[in-house]
């Protein structure tokens, strides 16, 4: 894609960041729809017949009940249950497609190689070989049905399904509701174009990141790293508290039974229009209690609005608290545990 004739502002690695402006850019995902190039985020194919209970042993969902044309989201941890990768495989009937998010998909094939044993099992870095765009706002499901004639507004999220090789799938990254599709690289401009001449706005990461802001979707090398516990950011919809082993299990089945781990993810809201830095301290009466991870002014609340770890006791919708900024101490509530 031609994102520098478009005007995109490119961050160093490439990524459109914007192409007018962050605020516009988000006001046409709120109010309509907006399409943004992912094809940074990896993506693998696994193949081989034991390819499903080679996962299930590995990853924190339960990947044996998978279907062709559903998706799971599951996590990659280590012994200790701290977060490798942020994973979404998508099931199809002779395969599965793996998006590593932003953890780049070499790194996530060579962890699973390394369990390779016996298993019939192959695993490919696939990313450079793929476009990869996301649809996000109200208005997506009408723009993706008018470009190739097909309603997938029916499908539930992560469900997928394949027009030729080219995979559409619900995925919503705004809390907008929205589509992922991946599409083979020679193919892929003809489709970006073919949403430009609908009317499609296109949109950097900086709006994403408002509206992943809004919704509480944690990012992984941001708001999650190899030194967060799974619990601690959540990730409740990624993890099976019923199925047997997979790496880390031992850790997460401790903590739940223990009902508890020290800090917990929040989101938080600053009324303010100065975005705290990530590490900024959070403090309550007169100790500290926590940090931030992300956070962004966000046009539709008129406020400030982000990520955060707080120490459980501190934990709760409606705890408020102040952020400690380069402006002075910023009056700061937490809005929802993540």
């Amino acid at each position: 894609m031609h994102h520098e004739t478009m005007g995109a502002r490119l961050e160093e690695s490439r990524i459109p960041l914007s192409y007018t402006n962050p605020a516009e850019e988000y006001w046409a995902i709120r109010n309509d729809s907006g399409m943004a190039d992912l094809s940074h985020l990896g993506l693998l194919h696994v193949t081989g017949k034991d390819r499903l209970s080679f996962l299930n042993g590995l990853l924190t969902n339960e990947i044996l009940k998978m279907s062709e044309g559903t998706g799971i989201r599951s996590a990659l941890l280590t012994t200790k249950a701290r977060v490798l990768a942020d994973l979404y495989l998508y099931a199809r009937e002779e395969d599965l497609l793996i998006d590593t998010g932003d953890v780049p998909g070499p790194g996530v094939r060579d962890i699973l190689d390394r369990f390779i044993i016996t298993e019939d099992v192959q695993v490919k870095d696939i990313t450079s070989g793929f476009v990869h765009l996301t649809l996000q706002g109200q208005q997506a499901a009408e723009n993706v049905k008018d470009l190739f004639g097909i309603t997938f507004a029916e499908m539930k999220p992560l469900e997928h399904k394949m027009l030729g090789p080219t995979m559409i799938l619900s995925r919503d990254r705004t809390g907008q509701s929205g589509y992922d599709m991946l599409i083979p690289s020679d193919e892929a401009e003809a489709i970006w174009q073919g949403f430009l001449l609908k009317g499609v706005t296109p949109v950097g990461l900086d709006a994403l990141e408002i509206l992943r802001l809004e919704a509480g979707y944690p990012r992984y090398g941001v708001d999650v790293d190899e030194n967060t516990i799974i619990l601690e950011a959540g990730y409740r919809d990624a993890i099976s508290f019923n199925k047997g082993c997979y790496l880390g299990q031992e850790v997460v089945a401790r903590a739940t039974h223990i009902g508890r781990v020290n800090k917990n993810l929040i989101q938080f809201q600053t009324e303010s229009d100065h975005a705290p830095s990530a590490k900024s301290k959070m403090i309550a009466s007169g100790k500290e209690v926590g940090y931030v991870t992300s956070a962004a002014f966000s046009p539709g609340l008129k406020v400030v609005v982000g990520l955060g770890y707080a120490h459980r006791d501190f934990a709760k919708e409606g705890t408020k608290l102040l952020v400690e900024s380069d402006k002075g101490p910023l009056p700061t509530t937490i809005t929802k545990l993540v």
